[in-house]
Order: structure tokens, then C-alpha cells, then sequence
């Protein structure tokens, strides 16, 4: 896997690709966070990790927060700055529709996401 700088890195300039009202009161900003976060949901012998988050405090505001943890545990053998780049742009993309859905009061992305967990957890579906 590319090293946290790199990766960092890959992500504010894929940030910078993207028109500035996506990140209208998104105070928080979007940060890197070293360790990895598995979903507890999953099955303790199919364990998910939860590559980003979309966060919502309602005194600190709205961020984002991509895991490098959890992107080295998916994709350990990933050296190539162009998978890397992708897998980064469609997880940071992913939040900030996150971000967006709140902001217009839907929950769409994250009621189908919900849904595809339960089916990862029964089994029906590999992610």
C-alpha cells in the first residue's frame, strides 16, 4: 500500500477536483486517520472495515474522515497510484454524499448502505 503521506496526499488533490458548494458547511473538513475502524456489525470471521465516515456533532460541526488503517488492511497490495487514487476518490465521493444527503434532510445513501450490510451479513452479498 502507498504510505499515509501519499495517501494524504492523493486525497487532497481529488479534493481539489471538486467544486467548492460540495463542501459548504462541511467545517470539519476531511482528514486522514492512521488506524483502521472495523464495522461491528460484521461477522467477527467476515470483518468489514469501514474505509471513511461522514461525522456529525452537533456542537463541533460536520467532517469527513478517510481511514489509511483500514485502506492497508483491504487492499495491502495496492502500490499502484492509480488504484490507490481511484479507491480514495470513490470513498471520499461516497461521504460527501454523506454530507450532502444530510444537509437536504435525505438518508438515502445511508438507509442502502444499511441495506447492504444486512446482506453481507446473511450471507447474499460480498461488497
Amino acid at each position: 500500500m502507498i504510505d499515509i503521506d501519499r495517501f494524504t496526499a492523493i486525497l487532497d488533490e481529488q479534493a481539489a477536483l471538486l467544486p467548492e458548494a460540495v463542501f459548504r458547511s462541511l467545517n470539519l473538513g476531511i482528514g486522514v486517520a492512521d488506524r483502521h475502524k472495523r464495522n461491528r456489525q460484521s461477522p467477527p470471521d467476515r470483518p468489514l472495515y469501514i474505509l471513511g465516515e461522514y461525522h456529525v456533532h452537533p456542537v463541533m460541526g460536520r467532517g469527513i474522515v478517510l481511514y489509511y488503517g483500514s485502506f492497508v488492511r483491504v487492499y495491502p497490495e495496492m502500490n499502484d497510484e492509480a488504484a490507490a487514487r481511484q479507491e480514495i476518490d470513490r470513498v471520499l465521493k461516497h461521504e460527501l454524499t454523506h454530507h450532502l444527503e444530510h444537509q437536504a434532510g435525505s438518508r438515502a445513501l445511508e438507509i442502502a448502505d444499511a441495506q447492504r450490510l444486512r446482506r453481507y451479513n446473511s450471507g447474499e452479498d460480498e461488497l
